[in-house]
C-alpha cells in the first residue's frame, strides 16, 4: 500500500473529528459561560494573572493568541535567558502545527504545517542568511529572546513570501524593563553524551533607563555565546541495483552499490549580540535604533567506511543470501575487495548583521510608523575530502542487521584485518572545494493606522514597503581528482596524515563489526591541501572559481497594502476582523553561466512578477471566553536564488550511460497558495486553553527536483533541475490543550500540561502528472508536555513525535523511487530552582530516549533499508542571575 493511500484516510477522518470537537467546545463553552458569567467576569484578562516562572510564560503566550487578529501561536520567555530551549528552532518544536528535524546535535529544519516555505522576520523585519530566503533559526539564541510569534495566517500588513506562514522573532528592547538598571545573565556547561565533551555557554544583558526633561531614554546591550562538540553516527545502504546474481542461477537480484558506516563530528560555536536604543521624547513619539549580530563557526568532519558490494562478481563471490521471499540480497562474502575510507573535512562560518532605525507617532486617531533596515550576511565555506583505499582479502557484508549495514574485513585465513593500520591504505582520490556567499538587503516600510467611526468599519490600515536584495555566490569544486603521479602513495608516507575514528559507533544500539577505522586527519587535510595535491600529481594550487557555480542576482520588490477593520453584531454576538489586499511587484536580474558542448557563456536574465494577495479574517465571540475564527488569504513563496541560477552542465552519452545534464532553472515561477483556516478557541480558565482548527492550502507550482528529457542542439538529454510541480493540496487539523490544575489540593496544584496534535495530508503532482506526497511533511505530529511549578521550583518534561515522511524521490536504479524517514520521537527535560529572587540554578537534558532513527527506500523498511542513525544527547547545568 502506498504512503498516499495510508495517510489520506487518517487525515480525512481527523477533519470531521476536529470539527466535532469544535462544536462540542462551543456547546460546553456556552453553558459554562452562562453558569459562570458573573463570578468569572473578566477571566480572560490573562495579563492580570500574577504568576511567575513557566506559568507566566504560558499565560502570556495564550493571551497573545487570544488577542491576535490572525490565527497564531506564540512562545514567551518568562524572564531573561529563561526559555528552556537553546535556540529559537528548538523552542518552536513545541508549537502546534510545527514540525522539526534534528541533526548535528541540535534542532535544525523548522516546518510550519509541514512546509519549509516560511518567512522569518526579526522584530518585524525580513532577515536571512547569505543567499537564502530565510534565516537559520538555530542561529538565534534563546538567551536574547523576548518572544516568538508563529503566524499560520497572514493579514495584508504581513510581509509576503511564505506559503507556510511567518515566524517573527522578537528581541528585547530597553522599555521592556521596569527597573532603572538591570543586569542579568547565565552561565552553564553543556555535556554531549556521544562526544563526551563539556562546553561553556553564557549570556549577559545590561539595560539602563533614564527619565528626564527630554523624555525617556533607554539603552540595552546583550551578548550570547554557545558552543558544542557533537558526535553522531550512522550506517547506510546506497542505491540498490537489479543485476545478475554473482553466484549464478538465482536470476536477477537487488544489491546496494555501496554500504558503510559514518561518524559525524563537529565543534560548533555561535556568538550573538544585540544593541538597542529607545527614546520617547513625549507620550506620542518613540524612536529606536536596533542592531543585531550573529556569528556561526563549525569545524566538522564526516568519517566514512565504504565497502563496495557492487564489485562482487562470479570471480570473487564466496557466499550470498537473500532476504526471505524476495530478490533482495541480505548478505555477501567476497574475496579481494577494494574498500574505501574517507574523511570529509569542513570549515564553515557565517556572519549576519542587521541594523534598523525607525519610529512611531501616535495621535488621537492615527498612528504612523516607519522603519529603515540594512541586512548583510556573508559565509565562507572550505572543504577537502580525501578517499583512502585498501584491499580486504575477505569481506563479509550484511545489509539487514535491523536496518543497519555491517561489514568486517578479514585476512585470507579468516582472522580480523586491522583496519586502523595506515600502512595498508593508499591515497585514492580527493575533492577540493570552497565557496563564498554574500547577501545584502536595504528595506524601508511606512505604515498608517487610522481609527474610524464609519458604521461597521472601525479602522483603516495602509502601508508601503520597498526593498533591494542582492545575492552573490562564488565557488570552486574540483569533483573527484585521481592520483596521476604514476606512484602509489601510502598514507604513512605523509607524516601526520593518519588518524582514527572514535570507537563508540551507534553507542552499541546495533551490532557492528567495525566500530573504528583509519581516516585522514581533518586538520592535516585543511592545512596541507597543497602537499596532497602534489603527492597525487595534481596542480598544488587551490582550485580556481568555477563559473558554473557563480551567480549574482539583484531583486527589487515593492508592496502596498490597504486593509479595513470592522466590528459588528451578528445574531447578538460580537464579530470583528479585517478585509485587505496586498499588491506586490518583484523585478529581478539574474546573472550566471551555462555550458554547452564544453563552451561556457554568460547568461543575464531580467524578470518581473506581479501578484495581488487578498486576505479576509472574521472573529466571532460566541461567549466571552469562546472564539470562532475564519480566515482566507493568498500567499506566495519565491524560488531560492540557487534554484534560479541559470547554470547548465551537459554530459554526452557513452556506450553505457545516456546523455544527462544538471542545472538551475531561471524560469521557475513563484509558488502560490490559496489558504482557508477555521479555528475554535476556548479560554476556559486564566492561562488555559482548548482549541481545534482545520486548514487547507491549494498550492500551485511547488518546487522539487526532477529529471526530464530536453532537446538541446539536436540531442536529447535527461536534465535534472528544480521544477514547478502541478496543483496540489495540503489540508489538515490541529488540536491543542493547555491547563494548570490549580483546583487540585496542595502540591498537586503545581501540575500543568500542554498537549497538541497535528494531522496533515499533503500531495502534489509531479511535472509528469504523478501524484506524490510533498517532501518533508509528516501526516501526524504530537507534543505532550508535563509541567510543574510550585514555590521556586519549575520543571518541564517534553515529548515530541512525528510520523514518517518523504525525504526525496530518486531518479536512478531499479529500486522504489522514493526515500521515506521512519517515525521519530524525542524526550527533553528541563528543571530550575530559584535560590532567591536573583539566582536560579537549572538542569536540562535533550534526547533522553536516545533512540536510533531510520530511513528507507520505498514502502517496506525491511526490504530496502537506507540509513540508521544515532543522534547526540546533551545534559547541561547552569546558573542564571538578575539584579
Amino acid at each position: 500500500m502506498s504512503k498516499n493511500m495510508r495517510c489520506k484516510p487518517l487525515v480525512t477522518a481527523a477533519l470531521p473529528a476536529a470539527l466535532a470537537l469544535a462544536l462540542a467546545l462551543a456547546i460546553i463553552g456556552s453553558a459554562h459561560a452562562q453558569q459562570a458569567s458573573t463570578r468569572q467576569e473578566g477571566a480572560t484578562e490573562l495579563d492580570t494573572v500574577q504568576v511567575r516562572g513557566v506559568r507566566n510564560s504560558i499565560a502570556s503566550a495564550i493571551s497573545l493568541k487570544q488577542n491576535s487578529a490572525q490565527i497564531t501561536d506564540s512562545i514567551v520567555a518568562e524572564d531573561i535567558g529563561k526559555l528552556p530551549d537553546n535556540s529559537v528552532a528548538a523552542a518552536l518544536q513545541r508549537v502546534t502545527g510545527v514540525q522539526v528535524a534534528r541533526g548535528a546535535g541540535e534542532v535544525g529544519t523548522v516546518l510550519v504545517r509541514g512546509l519549509p516555505d516560511v518567512v522569518t522576520t526579526l522584530n518585524g523585519r525580513s532577515v536571512f542568511t547569505t543567499t537564502g530566503r530565510s534565516m537559520a533559526l538555530a542561529d538565534i539564541p534563546a538567551d536574547l529572546l523576548q518572544r516568538v510569534d508563529v503566524y499560520k495566517t497572514s493579514g495584508a500588513e504581513n510581509i509576503e513570501g511564505g506559503i507556510g506562514g511567518l515566524i517573527d522573532v522578537r528581541l528585547r528592547r530597553p522599555f521592556d524593563f521596569d527597573q532603572p538598571f538591570t543586569i542579568a545573565g547565565s552561565a552553564r556547561a553543556v555535556y554531549s553524551r556521544n562526544s563526551e565533551q563539556a562546553d561553556p555557554n553564557a549570556s549577559l544583558t545590561i539595560n539602563k533607563l533614564w527619565d528626564g526633561d527630554h523624555g525617556r531614554f533607554g539603552i540595552m546591550a546583550s551578548a550570547s555565546y554557545q558552543s558544542q562538540d557533537y558526535q553522531e553516527s550512522n550506517t547506510f545502504n546506497g542505491i540498490y541495483s537489479l543485476k545478475d546474481a554473482p553466484t549464478g542461477g538465482d536470476g536477477k537480484v537487488y544489491i546496494p552499490d555501496t554500504i558503510g558506516s559514518i561518524y559525524t563530528l563537529g565543534d560548533r560555536k555561535r556568538s550573538s549580540a544585540n544593541l538597542t536604543l529607545q527614546w520617547a521624547p513625549n507620550d506620542s513619539t518613540e524612536l529606536y535604533f536596533e542592531n543585531f549580530y550573529t556569528k556561526y563557526d563549525n569545524d566538522s568532519q564526516v568519517n566514512f567506511l565504504i565497502p563496495l558490494p557492487t564489485l562482487v562478481n562470479a570471480g570473487n563471490v564466496v557466499e550470498m543470501g537473500l532476504k526471505p521471499g524476495s530478490q533482495v540480497v541480505e548478505h555477501l562474502v567476497a574475496r579481494d575487495m577494494f574498500t574505501l575510507t574517507s574523511n570529509q573535512a569542513f570549515a564553515n562560518s557565517s556572519d549576519t548583521w542587521q541594523s534598523a532605525i525607525g519610529g512611531r507617532w501616535r495621535g488621537e486617531r492615527m498612528t504612523l510608523s516607519s522603519d529603515l533596515a540594512y541586512t548583510y550576511s556573508k559565509a565562507d565555506n572550505r572543504s577537502f575530502i580525501l578517499d583512502t583505499a585498501f584491499n580486504a582479502p575477505l569481506l563479509e557484508m550484511d545489509f539487514g542487521n535491523g536496518g543497519a549495514s555491517n561489514a568486517q574485513a578479514r585476512n585470507a585465513d579468516g582472522s580480523p584485518l586491522d583496519v586502523t593500520d595506515p600502512s595498508r591504505y593508499w591515497l585514492n582520490q580527493y575533492f577540493d572545494a570552497w565557496s563564498r556567499q554574500e547577501g545584502k538587503d536595504w528595506s524601508w516600510k511606512a505604515d498608517m493606522t487610522l481609527q474610524l467611526d464609519a458604521g461597521p468599519f472601525t479602522g483603516l490600515d495602509a502601508g508601503v514597503r520597498a526593498s533591494r536584495r542582492e545575492a552573490l555566490n562564488v565557488a570552486a569544486d574540483t569533483g573527484g581528482m585521481a592520483n596521476i603521479s604514476g606512484n602509489t602513495v601510502f598514507v604513512n608516507q605523509l607524516a601526520g596524515l593518519a588518524s582514527t575514528t572514535p570507537s563508540n559507533f551507534l553507542n552499541g544500539e546495533r551490532r557492528t563489526s567495525t566500530p573504528q577505522w583509519m581516516v585522514a586527519d581533518r586538520g592535516y587535510l585543511l592545512r596541507n591541501s597543497g602537499l596532497i595535491r602534489t603527492a597525487m600529481g595534481q596542480n598544488p594550487a587551490a582550485p580556481a572559481a568555477n563559473p558554473l557555480l557563480y551567480f549574482n542576482d539583484q531583486e527589487d520588490s515593492y508592496a502596498a497594502y490597504l486593509q479595513g477593520r470592522y466590528s459588528m453584531q451578528l445574531g447578538g454576538l460580537p464579530l470583528d476582523g479585517a478585509i485587505g489586499v496586498r499588491a506586490v511587484r518583484m523585478e529581478s536580474d539574474l546573472a550566471g553561466t551555462t555550458v554547452l558542448d564544453g563552451v561556457s557563456s554568460s547568461v543575464n536574465l531580467s524578470k518581473r512578477h506581479d501578484e495581488v494577495l487578498p486576505s479576509f479574517s472574521a472573529n466571532l465571540g460566541l461567549r466571552d471566553n469562546l472564539l470562532l475564527r475564519a480566515t482566507y488569504g493568498k500567499s506566495i513563496t519565491l524560488p531560492s536564488f540557487a534554484a534560479l541560477n541559470p547554470q547548465l552542465s551537459l554530459y554526452r552519452a557513452t556506450d553505457t550511460v545516456p546523455a544527462t545534464g544538471t542545472g538551475g532553472n531561471p524560469d521557475l515561477a513563484p509558488i502560490t497558495s490559496e489558504n482557508l483556516d477555521v479555528s475554535l478557541e476556548w479560554y476556559f480558565r486564566p492561562g488555559s486553553m482548548l482549541s481545534a482548527a482545520v486548514f487547507k492550502r491549494s498550492i500551485d507550482g511547488y518546487i522539487q527536483t526532477y529529471a526530464d528529457d530536453e532537446l538541446i542542439n539536436g540531442v536529447i538529454y535527461s536534465v535534472s533541475r528544480p521544477r514547478n510541480t502541478g496543483r496540489g493540496t495540503l489540508e489538515g487539523a490541529e488540536l491543542a490543550y493547555t491547563q494548570f490544575f490549580d483546583q487540585l489540593p496542595g502540591w498537586l496544584s503545581g501540575f500543568g500540561v500542554q498537549l497538541n496534535a497535528t494531522f496533515i495530508d499533503a500531495q502534489t503532482r509531479s511535472p509528469t502528472g504523478e501524484k506524490q506526497d510533498l517532501v518533508n511533511v509528516s501526516d501526524r505530529a504530537y507534543n505532550a508536555v508535563l509541567m510543574y511549578q510550585r514555590g521556586g521550583f519549575s520543571s518541564r518534561l517534553a515529548w515530541n513525535k512525528r510520523s514518517e515522511y518523504a525525504l526525496s524521490y530518486t531518479a536512478s536504479g531499479d529500486q522504489p523511487q522514493s526515500i521515506y524517514v521512519a517515525p521519530t520521537d524525542y524526550l527533553d527535560l528541563s528543571m530550575s530552582y530559584d535560590i532567591d529572587p536573583s539566582l536560579t540554578v537549572s538542569l536540562e537534558a535533550t534526547n533522553l530516549l536516545g533512540k536510533v532513527t531510520r530511513n528507507y527506500f520505498g514502502s517496506d523498511p525491511s526490504l530496502f533499508p537506507r540509513d540508521l542513525a544515532m543522534a547526540e544527547r546533551t545534559f547541561s547545568l547552569g546558573l542564571r542571575f538578575r539584579f
